[in-house]
């Protein structure tokens, strides 16, 4: 299998797993939470709570306290004219051997006509039938809405989430449920957005329901819609009024006007409080604000939802596999600082869209897998690299054997690791290679360099004897030899040339005088030569005999393929990056299917004006010469309009001119700037 195609399928098996899994659940609430704590919000100036904090019991009494003190303040806020009161305290046993105190505090809530009272979930222990407490029925009657004040816990026991609907089920058919206290004060205040009115489902239990120990069907809370809140800030964020200052007036004139009010328990040790994604466990939140931020979070419509599983799953599995865009392109360290960067982007999108468009997409299984894409990757790699690298190793072992080159590698396979092992049979391998590199050349430089010197004295005798008809014919072939042996001296000179030991040199002086080299064979053939050059030195890095010979080669060809009395261009255009020289004749051209071949080793364009002469590689050496200076050469020609030689060299940059150089190239006068 291919070895991106494996990692991929890995990788989105690994991020659905542990997606659908929830393994990981605790470390996406991690980052969920830090990310409440930059989304922080002013508070809303229409929710006020009404304390009943330490300085209320000093001045009232101990808790609980009588319900008059209920009434009382009831009393002082139907004259403020509120939207809705919410009371955060449960009243679900009557006011003890005082009747008439819950009368005067029933006749009160039903005079404000807009206070919501909570009804209270509740299990004594985990897997018990669930306890729902009402308000006394007096109280009920009167109450403009009821809610539950109820707030369920994570895993780790962190306050985050609310249901919209929930009740209790009885032999496995669900009751009517009550909506959240937040929700019915909002409805109550005539507040609620529409997308928060949630009709109760029809939910069957899956399981029978069981009895209880006093004989009863056992209760089950079952939920529908749960919602992330939106906390708008950490402890004591929102306004708060003592519960006696309310009722010693402390206020000014239209303070609770138009507003929510909610009345709970915010002294320590007295009332409920939670562990909240913006409280540590020094500083909990108390159950009254958590129902404020339950209720400006209703209010602004930014309620988070949770996203389905199955497109959970999906964006994982993407998010999963996207780093195979780099890993097989970028070397280890980038690619595992890109992974870095990557994993802390993942997080901050989640965040995004769950602050923006109020969607929570837990991404843990992504960047658990993200995390395991570089190890995976790496082993698929190095798996498919000792494998090729074991093919070839023994592919190249065998030719050598052929050729009587292989010796013992002496490597003990029971005291070295199999990657150690490898490395060093390359080593091996390596050097048996330079070897033969090393001793192909210098075959070369004894055929190019040695034959030389016999094929000169056998050209210099022969022109000592007395002609004959076979004297015209033993030269010529002598002199061919002697250029094939001086074209094998150039190509061995131009394949072993040292890039380390190139050095600066202007090509524009190079270029005039190799032009200046085939002024005496253009002059036979009445040629003229163009140029068009810069007026400025052109650095380029190089060796200057090579690049001189292979710009030399060029303009023979030219002139050798030139008609008489034609012309040739020759132009030099330089831009920030390379230098471009053009060699133009008007010869019969090349034809287009043997193009291609010019450049090869021992190849020629043979054809009807293509001279017999010649061993094939002085073209050859101009591509090795060229591609030697990081450079390129080509050709565009067509036959019978002549061609057009190429050569593309990158600039060396230089912070100015040599002034001498300058000067010279400025007073050098070419003999091709008359007709010949």
């Amino acid at each position: 299998m291919n070895d991106k195609l494996f990692t991929a399928i890995a990788l989105a098996l690994i991020a659905c797993v542990v997606g659908i899994s929830e393994v990981l659940v605790r470390f996406d609430h991690l980052y969920y939470d830090l990310g409440r704590h930059f989304s922080f919000k002013r508070a809303p100036d229409n929710i006020v709570i009404v304390a009943i904090d330490e300085r209320s019991i000093e001045a009232i009494g101990s808790w609980p306290w009588s319900r008059r003190f209920h009434t009382e303040l009831i009393n002082h806020l139907i004259n403020e004219k509120p939207k809705a009161i919410g009371f955060g305290i449960t009243f679900s046993d009557p006011e003890r051997d005082a009747t008439e105190v819950d009368y005067a505090f029933a006749e009160a809530i039903q005079r404000a006509g807009n206070i919501v009272l909570p009804v209270l979930l509740e299990a004594p222990y985990v897997g018990a039938s669930v306890k729902q407490s009402f308000p006394t029925p007096l109280l009920a009657s009167a109450v403009a809405g009821l809610g539950r004040l109820h707030v369920s816990l994570d895993a780790d026991g962190v306050a985050r989430n609310l249901y919209l609907w929930e009740g209790l089920s009885v032999g496995g058919s669900p009751v009517l449920g009550l909506p959240h206290f937040s929700q019915a004060i909002l409805q109550v205040a005539n507040l609620l957005p529409a997308n928060m009115n949630i009709i109760p489902p029809t939910i069957h239990l899956a399981k029978p329901s069981v009895s209880s120990e006093n004989g009863y069907e056992a209760q089950r809370l079952i939920s529908n819609s749960p919602r992330k809140i939106n906390f708008f800030g950490t402890p004591g964020h929102f306004h708060q009024i003592s519960y006696v200052d309310v009722l010693a007036n402390k206020y000014s004139s239209g303070f609770f006007k138009d507003k929510v009010v909610l009345i709970g328990v915010t002294a320590k040790g007295l009332g409920d409080v939670l562990l909240t994604p913006v409280s540590s466990d020094s500083e909990p939140m108390s159950m009254i604000e958590f129902q404020a931020n339950a209720i400006a979070t209703m209010q602004s419509s930014s309620l988070v939802v949770d996203a389905p599983k199955w497109i959970v799953s999906l964006l994982c599995a993407l998010l999963a596999i996207l780093p195979l865009l780099w890993l097989s392109r970028l070397p280890p360290l980038k690619s595992v600082l890109l992974i870095a960067i990557y994993l802390i982007v993942i997080i901050l999108l989640s965040l995004s869209i769950a602050h923006w468009w109020g969607i929570w997409v837990p991404t843990s299984g992504a960047l658990i897998a993200i995390l395991f894409a570089y190890p995976i990757w790496s082993w698929r790699k190095l798996n498919s690299a000792q494998l090729s690298l074991d093919r070839e190793l023994q592919r190249l072992r065998d030719e050598l054997s052929a050729l009587g080159m292989v010796t013992e590698d002496n490597v003990d396979g029971g005291n070295v690791d199999p990657l150690e092992s490898r490395i060093l049979k390359v080593n091996l391998t390596a050097q048996h290679l330079r070897n033969l590199h090393k001793s192909r050349n210098d075959t070369l430089a004894f055929i190019s360099h040695d034959i030389r010197a016999p094929l000169g004295a056998a050209m210099m005798l022969l022109d000592k004897f007395e002609a004959n008809k076979y004297s015209e014919r033993m030269s010529k072939m002598l002199i061919r030899a002697h250029s094939m042996a001086e074209g094998f001296l150039q190509a061995s000179r131009a394949e072993m040339a040292n890039v380390n030991r190139f050095h600066e040199l202007d090509i524009v002086s190079l270029t005039q005088q190799a032009i200046d080299d085939v002024y005496e064979i253009s002059m036979a053939k009445k040629l003229k030569i163009l140029t068009d050059f810069p007026e400025e030195c052109v650095w380029v890095r190089g060796d200057f005999g090579l690049l001189l010979r292979a710009i030399s080669n060029i303009l023979l060809n030219a002139v050798k393929y030139s008609p008489e009395r034609s012309e040739i261009n020759v132009i030099l255009k330089s831009d920030t990056q390379s230098i471009i020289l053009k060699v133009i004749d008007q010869g019969p051209g090349i034809p287009a299917k043997k193009i291609t071949k010019v450049f090869r080793r021992f190849s020629r364009a043979e054809g009807e004006h293509q001279a017999q002469e010649g061993s094939g590689l002085g073209l050859y050496f101009v591509n090795v010469t060229i591609k030697k200076h990081r450079g390129s050469v080509a050709v565009h020609s067509e036959e019978g309009a002549g061609a057009t030689f190429i050569i593309s060299l990158p600039i060396e940059r230089r912070k100015s001119d040599s002034p001498v150089e300058s000067d010279r190239r400025k007073h050098h006068v070419s003999p091709f700037n008359d007709t010949i």
